[in-house]
């Protein structure tokens, strides 16, 4: 997300202020064109406001992605883990528990990352599934060809689906090669889930990030709002007020840091 200010927040302030808070700031004097909060006229409350639930959405949209990643561990170490020898059901079982999850994710980043998607403009998401189909094609792509001769053929969307006859037959002619294919598969997607969700991981720094960032802005929205409300009862200048504020400077401070994240 990225949010440019023309004016630094004092003279928003001062403006909205400054007419009893009967006309609203005009977009201008808060945000650019190229905001997104300008599809509406806001006040400084208000700006702070659509900052912070923006902000809580970007979070949600991310712990969805962390969650289909964790899914996607959870069905690889049962791939890794299946009873030795496991029958025909048992073993078709964990591969489409583990086909389901992989398309889940892979449907779950197309949809936040899509023109429409709330992380539109991140590349974080995008490239962690890269990451993932990367893994399941193993080395150049060789582990796509066995998985295909399973019966788990990758389809044009990068989906997958399991031809039945096919696998089950694949299965019942070479149990050894299947489980030897699936165990691959399994111990490639585990490593990758596994540094995806590690601390260091892209995502879940910018999971970390904007945890921090909500708390910043709820706290900068309380503090200009007891500084607006202060306002109304005092008769000295709302500039001079605010710029010798510390409290009221770290929220405008905060406020205006969202240019850079």
């Amino acid at each position: 997300m990225v949010i440019s200010i023309n004016y630094p927040l004092p003279t928003a302030i001062s403006s909205y202020t400054s007419q009893g808070q009967a006309d609203t700031v005009s977009k201008s004097s808060l945000v650019t064109q190229q905001s997104p909060l300008t599809s509406i006229t806001l006040d400084p409350l208000t700006a702070l406001r659509r900052l912070e639930v923006s902000t809580v959405t970007q979070l949600s949209s991310y712990g969805q992605i962390k969650s289909s990643l964790a899914d996607l561990q959870d069905k690889a170490r049962a791939l890794k883990n299946i009873s030795q020898p496991p029958t025909l059901t048992e073993f078709k079982g964990v591969v489409q528990a583990f086909v389901q999850s992989f398309n889940s994710i892979s449907q779950t980043v197309s949809n936040l990352t899509s023109k429409k998607g709330v992380l539109n403009t991140e590349n974080r998401p995008s490239q962690a599934l890269s990451d993932i189909r990367k893994a399941v094609a193993g080395a150049d792509e060789n582990a796509l060809s066995s998985l295909k001769k399973l019966g788990v053929s990758q389809q044009a969307d990068g989906m997958f689906a399991i031809n039945k006859k096919k696998f089950e037959k694949s299965f019942l002619d070479n149990p050894k090669d299947a489980l030897s294919t699936i165990s691959d598969l399994a111990s490639r997607v585990i490593q990758a889930t596994g540094k995806q969700l590690s601390d260091n991981s892209a995502i879940n720094k910018k999971v970390n990030d904007l945890g921090t960032r909500v708390s910043e802005l709820g706290n900068a929205y309380n503090t200009v709002r007891g500084y607006l409300d202060t306002q109304q009862k005092s008769a000295q200048p709302p500039v001079a007020q605010l710029t010798g504020s510390y409290t009221a400077s770290n929220a405008i401070a905060t406020y205006a840091s969202v240019a850079s994240f």
